[in-house]
């Protein structure tokens, strides 16, 4: 299997990058991951609609959360 830089970033819904989940070095594999609803500084966001970027080499794929507290 063949390592490859990935991203997740949640961004709200103007387009601010509200926090980096990955941004390493991953094997092509299933994974998964959690938001808790923080930001990059460790606060909490208020419960609303955000977007999920999703980048690999050759993949981009953005889509829509709700996040319900």
């Amino acid at each position: 299997k063949n390592d490859c830089k990935v991203s997740l970033i949640v961004y709200d819904i103007k387009g601010a990058e509200i926090k980096k989940l990955v941004h390493e070095q991953k094997t092509a594999d299933y994974y998964s991951v959690v938001w808790g609803g923080i930001n990059d500084r460790g606060q909490s966001v208020s419960s609303g609609k955000y977007l999920l970027k999703m980048i690999a080499p050759g993949y981009t794929k953005t889509i829509t959360m709700t996040l319900l507290k």
